[in-house]
């Protein structure tokens, strides 16, 4: 042994040193490493599910959109149908307005030409009386100017 070194201490040194390594390896490393690798797999999964996840949620976005431009193109089909509607009501009601503002006009001028008639008639009906009376007085007086004067006063009166 020179230099005080035993090669069984080395051997030994060495056996406990692999042992060691050995048993830390089974009992730590190999499970440590299978933990992060199912971690891994957990993680890569999530990730997976995510991405669907996202590219379902654009799929769907995107139907949404579909949907939506279309239903604002019904929308501005139904503006313009409604739109369409209220100007055929307004004429409709328009020329129902005309129509009944010309029976009331109409309507308003007989009334007038009969009570226009009814006027004429009453002032023929007065005239005649007035002219009967003034022949009347002329007959019965014989002075024919004062019967003219009478007729000028009464239908100056009646004229008032």
């Amino acid at each position: 042994m020179p230099l005080g070194i035993d090669i069984t201490q080395i051997l030994l040194h060495m056996f406990n040193v692999v042992l060691l390594f050995g048993g830390l390896y089974v009992i730590i490393y190999a499970p440590v490493k299978k933990i992060m690798q199912e971690r891994e797999n957990h993680y890569k999964e999530l990730d997976e599910q995510a991405q669907s996840a996202l590219a379902e949620a654009q799929q769907k976005n995107e139907e949404a959109e579909g949907r939506l431009k279309e239903l604002e193109g019904e929308i501005s089909q139904q503006k313009r149908k409604a739109s369409l509607d209220i100007a055929t009501m307004r004429s409709n009601a328009e020329a129902e307005a005309k129509e009944s503002a010309n029976k009331i006009i109409d309507k308003a001028k007989k009334d007038a030409e009969n009570q226009k008639q009814a006027i004429i008639e009453s002032a023929k009906k007065d005239i005649t009386e007035m002219v009967e009376e003034a022949t009347r007085k002329v007959v019965l007086s014989g002075n024919t100017s004062e019967a003219y004067d009478m007729f000028l006063k009464n239908a100056e009166r009646s004229g008032s």
